[in-house]
Order: structure tokens, then sequence, then C-alpha cells
């Protein structure tokens, strides 16, 4: 199970690393703001995945009820398809504890077991719409990566992993968490979208589901471009009479998840009989160095990673 950091020490060296990750073009004196308040400072702009992002330290004070706040690092974030204006609105923040582990605020950062530490989220999100609860982040982004996290105190809860902070592939997971926030905000109807790929019965690590859904996103979206996505009642309208691609997804070439996807995959494609075409979806880096799956009895795509994006070989040839 993942842990909630609460030492400063790690705590401090989890945002340096956090803002050394982050990438973006700065814009200067920026006005930001947000219901109830503004401020003025540096903001990074990351083009590629549009959204912008600051860092700013607030110092422990009371809120208008007299409770008291206690300090912490707020990370700013705004949506951004175009460059930053001298005017922004902030899409959220992500506040975080300077020390001790403070279930007021929604933002975490968490460790695994070999030490690997991840920028997580409560659920809980303000300036939310009129009629909607804190807690329906959670319904929205149902598909999100949720895992139990245990406090220092023992207590256990869930939260939404962002992104673990040693991926290059950091500022592209931020930015769709900025984006599904917009998304919820502004009332668009959740993304029934739920995966192409068929779920094994293994949970798989954090970070592995983190680049899981990377990779799902850019076969939906190079499956689009090929015509082969169908409306809101099929997974896939294909042309002519051609069986069904279906999908089993490698994302770290673990033993374990290899072992559950092919036998995942081969169980479906049984059941399914000629309707169904099976694929098995695989890092390059494991499928050029195993032969095996070259003796497999269905289609291996090997994906490798451009900057961020999944690419896939063999993709035509597979769906053919």
């Amino acid at each position: 199970m993942l842990r909630v950091v609460g030492e400063p020490r790690r705590i401090d060296r989890a945002i340096k690393r956090l803002q050394g990750a982050l990438k973006g073009v700065p814009a200067r004196a920026v006005r930001l703001t947000w219901r109830g308040g503004e401020l003025r400072t540096t903001i990074h702009w990351a083009r590629d995945d549009s959204f912008w992002w600051a860092f700013e330290p607030r110092q422990a004070r009371a809120n208008p009820r007299g409770e008291s706040i206690a300090a912490r690092h707020a990370l700013l974030l705004g949506h951004a398809p175009d460059a930053p204006t001298k005017r922004e609105s902030i899409t959220c923040e992500i506040n975080l504890p300077r020390e001790g582990a403070d279930r007021k605020v929604a933002g975490l950062i968490v460790a695994d077991e070999a030490g690997a530490l991840y920028l997580a989220h409560s659920g809980r999100m303000g300036g939310a719409r009129q009629g909607q609860r804190k807690s329906a982040f959670r319904e929205f982004l149902a598909d999100g990566v949720w895992r139990e996290v245990k406090w220092p105190d023992g207590e256990e809860s869930e939260a939404l992993i962002v992104a673990p902070l040693d991926s290059p592939r950091l500022t592209r997971l931020l930015g769709r968490f900025v984006d599904a926030v917009r998304a919820f905000k502004a009332g668009e109807p959740r993304d029934e979208h739920t995966g192409l790929c068929i779920a094994s019965t293994a949970e798989p690590s954090a970070a592995a589901a983190c680049d899981r859904r990377l990779v799902d996103v850019a076969l939906h979206e190079e499956l689009a471009k090929r015509g082969l996505l169908g409306g809101a009642e099929d997974l896939f309208s294909l042309r002519g009479e051609r069986p069904q691609p279906l999908f089993a997804l490698v994302a770290d070439g673990a033993a374990n998840e290899l072992a559950l996807a092919v036998g995942s995959l081969s169980l479906a494609s049984a059941r399914g009989g000629p309707d169904v075409r099976p694929i098995l979806i695989a890092p390059a880096s494991l499928a050029d160095g195993d032969t095996a799956l070259n003796a497999l009895p269905f289609a291996c795509v090997r994906f490798r990673w451009r900057g961020a994006r999944a690419v896939f070989d063999g993709l035509d040839d597979a769906l053919a």
C-alpha cells in the first residue's frame, strides 16, 4: 500500500523534484485570479500539454471561520491551449502541506514500498459548479488511477495518483489532470470511454497504471484516425466483415503482468471466436527481446515512447 509522506525534508525534496521535472515557457508578471483572490507571479506554459503551472508558498493563517490553516506549498494550475496572456484564471490548485500529514488539504505526496514518490490528490475538488459535491470528482474520473493510501497515524483513505515524480511523462500526466478538472468544473459530460484494453485480474503498479492511461489514449487516437471507432453504442465500427479487434496491454513488462495479459486475451479470444481479432500491445523493449511473443497465436503490436506519447509499430498489419 502507498504511504503518505509527512516528513518535512522528504516533502521539500519532493517539491524540488517536481519543480525540476516540470517543463514550460516562463511568462512573467501574470495576474492570476480566482474566486476571492488574485496575485501577480511568473507562470510556466507547457504548450504541448495545454496548461500552465506555478508554485506559490502559502503561510499559516486562519480561515474566515477562525480555523487554523497550516503553511503549505500551492501548485497553481491553469488550462491553456493557447499562450497565456497577462491575466489568467486558475483552473485548480494542489495544496501540499510543508510538514506532517494534513487531510484538510487535497494534495499528497505518497511513496511506494520501493521509496518512489508520487503526486496524489484526495479527490475533493473546491470551486465546483453549484450543486456539485466536492466528492463528485471521484465519480467523474472513475477510470483514473485511484489507490488506497495509509497515513502516518494509521488511517487509510483513497487518493488519485496524478503522476510518479520520476516519470519522464510527468508533465503530460499533470496536463491530463488539469484538463479533467476543467471539464468537471465546466459541467461537461463524463467521458464514457473506459479503456480499449481488456482488464486483467491483477492491479498494476501505480506507475504502470499511469502509463497505461497514456498508451490507451494514444491507441484510441490512432484507431480514430483509421476510422475504426464507432459511436456511443459500439466500441468499434469496422468496414466490411472484418473481426472486431480485441486488445490487451502490457504496460511495464513485468512477468506477471505479461502472463495475465496473455491469459486474459487468450480466454477472451476463445469466447469471442472468429468474430474477434486478439492483439497484444507490449513495450518494444520487451517484445524485441522475447522470441516467445512471436510464437503467440495472435498479433503483438510494439509501442515505444516518443516524448510523452506512445507510438505503435505494426498496428496496421495487426488490423489488416
